[in-house]
């Protein structure tokens, strides 16, 4: 017989440990839990406006408030039907504000029709917004002020905008998603043969791709009877009957210019000089500047005084003369008239508030600071 001396069994006492050891693991458990805490997907949040005077809504369903430039990115929102929201930020000359306390919002668009939002002050236009458009202020710089509002625009109308949603990566900013593994596509085994056969396509492959049907922006239908305006808020000039198809040809400011086609006597037409444009106005010019930059027009026009061009004015030259007007009738928006050296003492002559036609050549559809056409005398009958 054996005997064996028992002895209880002994631990060694665990090492304490050390504050510092216990403050990394204490941050480490913090960015584990903020890592999982967060959101588990993440949307591409910039969106590019893709087509040309893309309208903005303040609430779906609800009336125009200005217009998007094409080109103009924006950070986008949630979507909401076919709507995506948009955060629209940018510069506003500060003379075209004004302070208001409506809605949660400090700021409102005080110039008639509508006013520019830049990219930086003097920059790039993005938006041009109507007068009222509610606004709130970011910061100042001089005699600009950058704003921002939640607006609404057409998906449809939008690139670069997520539709899928992106994975995060946890802890590594820079790291790439993972693209999803490819498609497998079942395929019946074959049948045995005797003859060799060659691969034939599929018919996905051999099938030409499918194009989406587009639809053109500029075509339209009246929904119901209508009037006819030759400038947005003057007197109508004729009707459409609803139904009644029409092209759209300029926007501004809730306005739309429209061609229809439809028979008259030709006797009752006669032809018309079509080097000078005839019922075009202001706000067709503060529209689309390009368009017309340059071409002819014939206006009449409300004489108010000659003046004489300063430095604080960056579309003219120091010590240029040009006319103060309203005009075309009946729209009667402010309007700048270059006078040439030649035409200097015709235009001496006229009495202020004289209702004058004139002969000019476009040369700038929207100024600066206020967005008044620009024009250069060519003729004063």
């Amino acid at each position: 017989m054996t005997f064996v001396h028992h002895r209880p069994a002994q631990s060694t006492a665990a090492r304490r440990q050390l504050p510092a050891a216990r403050a990394a693991r204490f941050l480490l458990c913090i960015g584990v839990v903020a890592s999982l805490g967060g959101s588990p997907l993440r949307a591409q949040r910039t969106a590019t406006v893709g087509r040309p005077d893309e309208p903005i809504l303040g609430e779906i369903g609800g009336p125009r408030l200005g217009q998007i430039v094409q080109g103009a990115a924006f950070k986008a929102g949630p979507v909401r039907g076919n709507y995506t929201q948009l955060q629209l930020e940018g510069w506003v000359f500060k003379p075209s504000l004004k302070s208001v306390n409506q809605g949660g919002h400090t700021l409102a668009i005080a110039t008639s029709p509508a006013e520019n939002m830049r990219d930086a002050p003097n920059g790039r236009m993005l938006a041009h917004l109507v007068q009222g458009f509610l606004l709130d202020e970011v910061e100042r710089r001089g005699n600009w002020i950058k704003v921002r509002r939640d607006v609404w625009v057409a998906t449809a109308a939008l690139q670069g905008r997520a539709t899928q949603p992106v994975a995060p990566t946890h802890g590594r900013p820079d790291a790439q998603p993972t693209p999803p593994p490819p498609a497998v596509v079942a395929r019946p085994p074959a049948r045995a043969s005797s003859q060799p056969s060659a691969v034939q396509p599929s018919a996905a492959a051999s099938a030409p791709p499918a194009t989406a049907q587009s639809v053109d922006p500029r075509r339209a239908v009246v929904r119901r009877r209508m009037q006819l305006y030759r400038a947005p808020d003057s007197t109508a000039i004729g009707q459409l009957e609803a139904g009644t198809p029409v092209r759209i040809t300029a926007r501004a400011a809730g306005w739309v210019r429209v061609e229809a086609q439809a028979w008259v006597r030709e006797n009752e037409i006669r032809p018309s000089d079509s080097a000078i444009l005839t019922g075009l106005s202001a706000a067709e010019l503060r529209g689309a500047p390009e368009e017309f930059k340059g071409k002819l027009l014939r206006w009449t026009i409300q004489f108010l005084a000659l003046q004489t061009a300063d430095e604080l004015r960056p579309d003219f030259t120091p010590g240029q003369r040009y006319i103060l007007a309203r005009g075309p009738a009946p729209e009667y928006a402010f309007v700048y008239v270059i006078v040439p050296p030649d035409r200097l003492v015709e235009v001496q002559r006229l009495e202020p508030l004289a209702s004058v036609n004139i002969v000019a050549r476009v040369v700038n559809g929207r100024s600066t600071y206020l967005a008044n056409p620009i024009l250069e005398l060519v003729e004063l009958p």
